[in-house]
């Protein structure tokens, strides 16, 4: 069972830069920071209402996210969802005919973790992860710069985005919430249709959209009719909207 979105995955060419940003700018706190050396990393998990944001910085070029780095450059590159038998869970995945990248379950920032290919995943890098004994689900940052800040929804492209939803829902057990919507702990996970397959977007919310975009004025908030979106090139490659708490 996946309980909530643990958080997503961001890929960054230093942390120092990704914390300026998701710490400074946005005003979240770091709950663990560490070097994992099994996945060529330093990660940092930053807690985002009901989910948490995971800064990744490669220490190698040889692993995935040195790789994605070199590739694509900085920018989105995995969800991850909360699950209390995370070997369970990875064996339901093998029988269901997912392509995994992990046989077994390894250590991570996040607990014990494993990751399923995205060619069996709409193009969406999926992670599984049970945390440690007794650690739950850090409380929110009560910065004042941004209050009540959330991550409401993850986009991402499909070239059949229903169908995508559906594999979610049916497959991985989320909640189904429209044709092209699933969501799981409050957090969502949009389906738009295109071309190229993978992870294209970051919604988050907050009661004061106005005072967000003083706030942030400094990553070129552009308005819209349901709020703001900030510039792509001043998040680390990542698009961001910011929209009005219902």
């Amino acid at each position: 069972m996946l309980t909530r979105m643990h958080h997503v995955g961001l890929v960054v060419r230093r942390l120092e830069d990704g914390l300026a940003l998701w710490q400074d700018r946005m005003g979240l706190r770091v709950s663990k920071q560490a070097t994992v050396p099994d996945q060529g990393v330093k990660a940092a998990l930053l807690p985002i209402g009901r989910s948490e944001i995971e800064l990744l910085e490669p220490i190698s070029n040889e692993g995935g996210v040195g790789k994605f780095l070199e590739k694509r450059g900085e920018g989105l590159h995995h969800v991850c969802f909360e699950t209390p038998k995370v070997w369970s869970e990875l064996a339901t995945a093998r029988e269901r005919g997912f392509p995994l990248i992990d046989q077994a379950p390894r250590p991570g920032l996040a607990g014990d973790i494993c990751f399923l290919h995205p060619k069996g995943t709409a193009g969406v890098l999926v992670e599984f992860a049970t945390p440690p004994a007794g650690e739950h689900a850090h409380a929110p940052s009560r910065d004042a710069r941004l209050p009540g800040l959330a991550l409401r929804q993850v986009v991402s492209r499909s070239k059949a985005a229903a169908a995508a939803a559906e594999l979610f829902a049916t497959k991985l057990g989320l909640e189904r919430v429209d044709d092209a919507t699933v969501a799981t702990g409050g957090v969502r996970l949009h389906f738009v249709a295109g071309d190229a397959e993978g992870l294209a977007g970051l919604v988050l919310e907050l009661p004061d959209v106005d005072g967000a975009a003083s706030a942030l004025a400094d990553l070129s908030p552009a308005r819209g009719a349901h709020g703001i979106t900030l510039d792509p090139a001043r998040c680390h490659g990542v698009p961001i909207d910011v929209v009005r708490t219902p």
